[in-house]
């Protein structure tokens, strides 16, 4: 179609070079029907540029220049509607309302809702005498404002509602097996001083077992903890290698104790104190290789220092001599 339209100056060129010179009228054309005069007519189109709508006009999708984007403003819930927090009650421009009880004003004067419960629309003379509010209730039988000095309604449809006492258990249940059974209580790690009583309620599987917050309290009271002692499973690794020390020392000076004391309560006889000694020497020629290996290092270690020392400084004098 885009070729045939660039064609069109070329075949009016072409037409009026063969058009005739006689001039033709409406009433000549209709008198003369046969084809010569169609071809005559269709080529005083073509030169006079004659075009024709090749597309229809999309009036439709067009914007008209007095109808602007709308805007949508008004309100968007209605008196005792059903509101969760967040809703936008009412868009606005400029304070035609204003945000009453249990609600909030955006920047853009747009008044949303707080909380859960029902929409109202009222005035305050005791806040305002000329504006108007917009609240949010939770029961859809109050009224608002509400008078000064009341006491409020709940959030989250809560109800104040008195404690029922639970009815008294009895001692022995209806198989003759007791309900309750108290325990002496446990001394914490490290204290001679005992806990609270253990107290142990017969279940429905017929076992007995603590409550919850009682179980929680023992926990706290006895210091049970994952990192106490250094022995947790988020301890460091410095940690328990201090703890294993810690308990290697303790099993050493515990049995240095027990064979003091066998000492002191019967005599050894030679062959015994000759092992021992024998046990105590091998023992000190191994802390002394020890502390022969660790001194060893430690010359060594200053050696390699001294060695690199030395090295960087002939690196330095050689490359101030290269330099003069």
């Amino acid at each position: 179609m885009r070729l045939l339209r660039l064609q069109l100056p070329i075949w009016a060129a072409v037409s009026g070079l063969l058009r005739p010179t006689v001039s033709l009228t409406p009433l000549t054309i209709a008198a003369d029907c046969g084809p010569r005069a169609r071809g005559i007519e269709v080529n005083n189109a073509l030169v006079s540029g004659r075009r024709y709508a090749s597309v229809k006009s999309q009036g439709q999708y067009k914007l008209k220049p007095k109808r602007t984007i709308p805007k949508k403003l008004g309100a968007k819930r209605t008196g005792d509607q059903y509101v969760i927090p967040g809703n936008i009650l009412y868009k606005q421009r400029g304070t035609l309302w204003w945000p009453g009880e249990n609600c909030i004003m955006g920047r853009d004067h747009t008044i949303h809702a707080m909380a859960a419960g029902y929409v109202k629309y009222y005035r305050d003379p005791a806040r305002h005498p000329k504006r108007k509010y917009i609240g949010v209730v939770f029961n859809k039988d109050d009224v608002l404002p509400y008078a000064p000095h009341i006491e409020r309604k709940r959030r989250l449809g809560m109800t104040a509602h008195p404690i029922v006492e639970r009815p008294p258990q009895p001692e022995v249940s209806a198989s003759g097996i007791p309900t309750t059974v108290v325990r002496a209580g446990i001394a914490a790690p490290g204290s001679s001083r005992k806990g609270p009583a253990r107290v142990l309620r017969l279940r429905d599987d017929y076992s007995y077992r603590e409550d919850n917050w009682r179980v929680g309290r023992l926990v706290k009271l006895a210091g049970v903890t994952k990192t106490k002692g250094g022995r947790g499973p988020r301890s460091s690794r410095r940690a328990r290698f201090r703890s294993r020390r810690w308990r290697a020392e303790q099993e050493l000076e515990a049995r240095r104790r027990s064979s003091a004391a066998m000492e002191e309560t019967e005599e050894l006889d030679e062959w015994t104190k000759a092992a021992q000694r024998r046990a105590e020497e091998e023992r000190q020629k191994k802390i002394q290789a020890q502390k022969d290996k660790k001194k060893k290092q430690a010359e060594q270690q200053a050696k390699a220092r001294q060695a690199a020392i030395r090295r960087s400084a002939a690196k330095k004098e050689k490359a101030s001599a290269q330099g003069r």
